[in-house]
């Protein structure tokens, strides 16, 4: 099934930098993934869910220079700072609560300004073009369990610190 999916995705040749109406449709397409019958193999939906302060990541489809899946998993209130992944995502939840805050650059100020905040729930989806800045947090008192396409694979991306930026009010 996953290939399936994968096939659909690249179907739609989205490039480095998609439109958010192409993010969107491949957010549809994987919530109707979700909704189908074993979309996921039982081993992968077996994997254990991030405990206390982990940060899990699971490569489900990971192949050089193309769209890459990963199961996500962090502990309840693991945050991580604004950052940039330089690359588009599209995050579908299974379970738990991942609290996104979208901001904007001032590079004319060298600072971020936050914009909004968006949980992504079981069934829940959010997308962000290369040049999204987000924040994230494990929301609640359960870990996160969540589906994350990304552009390329993150092994191909500058180094996670590179692309963090000092934190910032929310909104």
């Amino acid at each position: 099934m996953t290939s399936r999916f994968l096939q659909q995705v690249a179907a739609l040749g989205l490039g480095a930098d998609p439109t958010d109406q192409q993010l969107g449709e491949v957010g549809r397409l994987m919530q109707d993934w979700m909704r189908l019958p074993r979309a996921l193999p039982d081993d992968v939906m077996a994997l254990p869910k991030a405990d206390g302060q982990q940060e899990l990541l699971y490569p489900l489809h990971v192949a050089p220079g193309k769209p890459a899946l990963y199961l996500v998993s962090d502990g309840p209130g693991v945050a991580s700072p604004p950052h940039e992944h330089t690359t588009w995502a599209v995050i579908v939840g299974l379970s738990g609560n991942e609290r996104n805050v979208l901001y904007q650059r001032d590079t004319a100020a060298a600072t971020l300004h936050a914009l909004c905040t968006i949980d992504v729930k079981e069934n829940d989806v959010i997308h962000l073009r290369a040049d999204a800045i987000h924040a994230t947090v494990a929301a609640d008192d359960l870990p996160t369990f969540h589906l994350h396409l990304y552009g390329k694979p993150l092994a191909e991306l500058a180094p996670y610190a590179s692309r963090c930026y000092p934190a910032a009010s929310a909104p």
